[in-house]
């Protein structure tokens, strides 16, 4: 019984071998022996898209995060302990250089002022005295002089009590916006409390730091641009107005400082920023990326050569906006292909498919 069911399996197998092999043979006969031609003759024309190679400008960029600081910025204290008799500042507002913000409780430096000034018209009275004296010979000269070091005593009092009185007013030193205050009328302060801040906030300075590979390429003037999250999509443009003498032994970096004009008081102090150093500008050759073709350390583009495919070898640079820029023997204006690059041989016929916008 297994010797029978041996016998009919081989029996199948080798029928479906021969009806396999006839099929086989009547396909083969059926098929043409070569494609048919085009018009012309030959292999039809691969349809493909191009897009012109095109001058483009690229700027080799160096990348940085900084942080934001008003280019004039202090904490203001007062000369002289005293009680608070009025306060001038509302924070946010924007004062003049000079202007009064705070005054301290001043009776008693007034007085002073009034009694220098009182010694000083006596004091310059009897030098007028002696001088007149003097200019007809009936004084010496000692009592002069000592009228006219009584006069300078009296001078020097008078200024002192003056700047006592001055002390006692807290002034801007410059225009620019004051801060926050803790302070209220009829509170005692000292030389060690701080009144309250002024940032000159007209232009804002970045500090930020780059490798040192790049000292050579950097110098006051070199502009940069800064985005922040907290204006998204716009871009501050700043120039580079000092650079740090020494390198950062721990990083290899050096410090660099760049200056933004902030009229409209968009950027504030201690603001995250990210830097873009623009170290230069050129103009290249660009090519779509998607036109490029990568095979090991080699990069080629085929180009449109009178209806033809031609390999071109290309040296790569920087991308932009799905453009890359390439040199080598490629030229401006140049047709080079898009699409179909996996079909695309080296004098292969070509004939246009819709052209691309670039």
């Amino acid at each position: 019984m297994r010797l029978i069911r041996i016998v009919i399996g081989a029996a199948l197998i080798a029928a479906a071998a021969v009806f396999g092999f006839d099929s086989t043979s009547a396909l083969l006969s059926a098929a043409p022996e070569n494609p048919a031609p085009r018009a012309g003759g030959g292999q039809a024309a691969l349809a493909v898209q191009t897009v012109p190679a095109s001058m483009m400008t690229f700027a080799d960029t160096v990348e940085a995060v900084g942080t934001t600081r008003a280019v004039r910025a202090v904490e203001l204290h007062p000369a002289t302990t005293g009680r608070v008799s009025a306060l001038h500042i509302i924070p946010g507002a924007e004062v003049r250089a000079g202007a009064v913000l705070l005054r301290l409780e001043d009776a008693a430096e007034r007085a002073a002022l009034k009694s220098a000034e009182a010694t000083l018209a006596e004091a310059r009275a009897a030098y007028d005295r002696q001088a007149r004296l003097d200019s007809s010979g009936s004084t010496t000269g000692a009592a002069i002089e000592a009228a006219q070091a009584t006069l300078l005593r009296a001078e020097a009092e008078r200024d002192m009590a003056q700047a006592a009185l001055d002390d006692l007013e807290l002034r801007a030193p410059f225009a620019g916006v004051v801060g926050f205050t803790d302070l209220a009328p009829g509170q005692l302060v000292t030389p060690a409390d701080i009144v309250t801040s002024l940032d000159d906030l007209s232009r804002i300075e970045v500090g930020f730091r780059v490798p040192e590979r790049v000292i050579a390429r950097i110098a006051p003037g070199l502009g940069v641009s800064l985005v922040s999250a907290a204006w998204p999509g716009r871009v501050f443009d700043g120039m580079i107005n000092a650079v740090d003498t020494r390198v950062d032994q721990a990083t290899r970096s050096i410090a660099l400082r760049a200056v933004v004009d902030n009229g409209d008081g968009a950027m504030v102090p201690g603001m995250f920023m990210e830097v873009s150093l623009v170290l230069d500008r050129r103009q290249a050759l660009a090519v779509p990326e998607r036109a490029l073709i990568i095979s090991g350390t080699q990069a080629h583009v085929f180009a449109v050569q009178d209806g033809r495919a031609r390999r071109v070898e290309v040296v790569t640079g920087q991308s932009r906006d799905g453009l890359i820029e390439v040199s080598g023997a490629l030229e401006e204006g140049t047709a080079v292909i898009v699409s179909n690059l996996h079909r695309v041989t080296e004098g292969a016929d070509l004939r246009p498919a819709e052209e691309v916008a670039q």
